[in-house]
C-alpha cells in the first residue's frame, strides 16, 4: 500500500512515476519533467519501518499519526517517512509557488532498507544510466540534538572489498631498479 501510495503522490504533482517489481517489496521510481542544462537531484527514500512490537508500548496507535507535545508519533515518523515526504513536499510547494522546478528531479523510494535493501542494487545496476545525477540526497540519517538543525555530509561504516595489486612478475633488486620502477603496494 505504502508504494501505491508514493506512487499516487508522484503523478499527482505531474511527476512520470512508475512501481518497479523487485523479487521482494516494489521500489517507487520518479522523475520530474526535464528541465534542460538544469543539475539534476537523486532522492532516495524509503517506505519500510520497524515493526512496531511491543504495542503496549504506544501511547497512540503506531500506524495513526499523533501529534502530541509539537511532535508527531507514529510508526516510521522519523525513520524514514517523515524526512522522505519532506522532500516530495518541498517539490509539491515549489510547483505550487513557481509552476516548475529549477533542477531536475528523480525519486528511488524502496521498501527493504529495514532489511538490508536486498533488491535495490540490482535496481541501481539495472537502471545506471536512468539514475544518472549530480547529486544524491538522502536524509536517512539522525541529528545531534532535536533543537539544533544538522547537514549530514558523510557517513561512516563498514566496507568489505577485495582488492588485487598487480606488479613485476619477477623479483626486481631495488639497488638496480629502486625509483625506476614504482612498488605497487606503495602505489596502493
Amino acid at each position: 500500500r505504502a508504494a501505491q501510495w508514493m506512487h499516487q503522490q508522484f503523478v499527482r504533482l505531474g511527476l512520470k512515476s512508475e512501481i518497479v517489481a523487485t523479487n521482494g517489496h516494489p521500489i517507487v521510481y520518479a522523475e520530474s519533467p526535464p528541465v534542460d542544462g538544469a543539475p539534476i537531484a537523486l532522492v532516495y527514500g524509503h517506505y519500510d519501518v520497524q515493526p512496531p512490537d511491543p504495542l503496549e508500548l504506544w501511547e497512540t496507535p503506531p500506524f495513526e499519526p499523533t501529534r502530541r507535545d509539537g511532535n508527531i508519533y507514529a510508526r516510521g515518523a522519523t525513520d524514514d517517512k517523515g524526512q522522505m515526504l519532506t522532500h516530495v513536499l518541498s517539490v509539491a510547494a515549489w510547483l505550487k509557488a513557481t509552476g516548475s522546478l529549477p533542477v531536475n528531479v528523480k525519486f528511488v523510494i524502496e521498501g527493504e532498507e529495514e532489511v538490508g535493501s536486498s533488491n535495490l542494487d540490482q535496481f541501481l545496476t539495472d537502471n545506471r544510466e536512468q539514475l544518472a545525477a549530480d547529486v544524491a540526497v538522502v536524509s536517512d540519517t539522525s541529528q545531534y540534538a532535536p533543537n539544533i538543525p544538522a547537514i549530514t555530509y558523510g557517513l561512516r561504516g563498514i566496507m568489505a572489498c577485495e582488492v588485487t595489486v598487480r606488479g613485476p612478475k619477477r623479483d626486481l633488486h631495488s639497488g638496480v631498479f629502486g625509483g625506476s620502477v614504482a612498488n605497487p603496494l606503495n602505489g596502493l
